[in-house]
């Protein structure tokens, strides 16, 4: 009896080990490989503030990006009824075609709300950008614009693949300069 026991014993013993040898070879039997992808990460590149921004005034504000992403832009305003129009764009724009609505802008926003107001771009490859502000005049026929003189905040975010590292150095903002009408 003890011997039967004994043999029993070797031969599963000698079984597990030739199913493992046999496994060995056979990549079906391997488990699969997992890939994680990494999510994109998001971070505030920079943020600004000023002060004093009267009606009927185009307002205009460099972004030199360095890296590739998605840009968001957050802007807000003192006064919950201001017009507040949002552009965004590669062209430097002048007064004339800003007036005239022939600037090519990536992104535009012609409303009074939401306040604060956060536009998203698509990926954007890296290149120099311009933010213009337009704070809308009251038109008393239309109800459209405020007399409001405004203070107003930005915040820029970029969303890079978690493969690249996001730099804050992404975006040095040009200091707000208001777009003034040609002289006559």
């Amino acid at each position: 009896m003890r011997s039967s026991i004994g043999s029993t014993v070797r031969f599963a013993a000698a079984g597990a080990l030739l199913v493992a040898l046999i496994g060995c070879g056979d990549d079906s039997v391997r488990p699969p490989v997992v890939v994680v992808t990494p999510e994109p990460v998001r971070g505030v590149i920079a943020q600004t503030s000023f002060s004093g921004f009267q009606t009927d005034v185009w307002i205009s504000i460099e972004l030199p990006l360095s890296q590739q992403g998605v840009l968001d832009i957050t802007v807000d305003w003192a006064y919950p009824d201001t017009w507040m129009y949002v552009y965004f764009g590669r062209t430097n724009c002048g007064y004339g075609q800003l007036v005239e609505g022939t600037c090519p802008f990536i992104l535009s926003s012609e409303t009074k709300s939401p306040k604060p107001r956060v536009l998203y771009t698509e990926t954007l490859e890296p290149g120099t950008y311009h933010l213009f502000l337009y704070n809308v005049p009251r038109d008393r026929k239309t109800g459209v614009g405020s007399d409001n003189m405004e203070s107003v905040s930005l915040q820029f975010g970029l969303t890079v693949r978690a493969s690249g590292e996001r730099s804050t150095d992404a975006v040095r903002l040009g200091r707000p300069i208001v777009v003034s009408p040609p002289r006559l």
